[in-house]
């Protein structure tokens, strides 16, 4: 027990040192490289505690040569944007002047459930209020409202809602918006389209709605 207590007191110190030494704050701030540093950390810490019959050693090393390479790789970061491409990746518009940027969308991987969150974490309801949305190297959706927008949007007692995504009737979304299937109809035969062109129709209780169309 006494060998248990000892190890887990010097694991504790030594990953508080590590992550210390690598000057991260907090999991939010964490770049894929600093998450893949403290995954490993975190595994290499568990087996010398749960297995007492290894050596110390075997789990400190390998802790010190990871810290070591993070630190390494920050420094080699701040010095060359083609690294700092290569290891963080890049930053990326994701919506531009109220509107999906698809390709980026699909690069991402992102999904329309994805865009809205985002949004609404912002509290940012309608896709015009969004002058710029920004996705971060770490994942982080940074938006920058439209100010002009936020003021010349008459916004409904019922906030917009996704009735239609990626094809799809959200029929949920009808019932809380109040917009029957037949209306959906029509607004698509006014804008000339299909339910499986659509990727994103937002609508409102009051009926104001914004479609954004699939690629072709």
């Amino acid at each position: 027990m006494i060998s248990v207590i000892l190890r887990t007191t010097v694991m504790f110190i030594l990953v508080m040192f590590s992550l210390r030494m690598m000057g991260k704050k907090n999991l939010g701030e964490f770049q894929p490289s600093d998450l893949v540093s403290t995954m490993l950390i975190s595994n290499l810490t568990s087996i010398v505690i749960e297995a007492p019959e290894l050596p110390v050693l075997y789990s400190i090393v390998p802790i010190i040569l990871i810290m070591s390479y993070e630190v390494f790789t920050s420094v080699a970061v701040r010095k060359s944007e083609n690294i700092a491409r290569i290891s963080q990746g890049k930053s990326m518009v994701l919506v531009n002047n109220g509107i999906i940027d698809q390709k980026v969308m699909s690069d991402l991987r992102f999904t329309v459930k994805d865009v809205l969150e985002a949004m609404r974490s912002k509290d940012i309801f309608y896709l015009e209020e969004v002058k710029i949305a920004i996705v971060e190297t770490t994942g982080a959706v940074n938006i920058y409202p439209d100010p002009n927008a936020q003021s010349n949007i008459k916004k409904a007692t019922i906030p917009p809602f996704d009735v239609i995504s990626d094809g799809k009737l959200k029929t949920e979304n009808l019932k809380i918006t109040g917009i029957t299937e037949e209306k959906i109809s029509k607004i698509l035969t006014k804008e000339k389209t299909e339910l499986s062109n659509v990727l994103l129709m937002l609508a409102d209780g009051d009926g104001q709605y914004n479609i954004t169309l699939k690629d072709s």
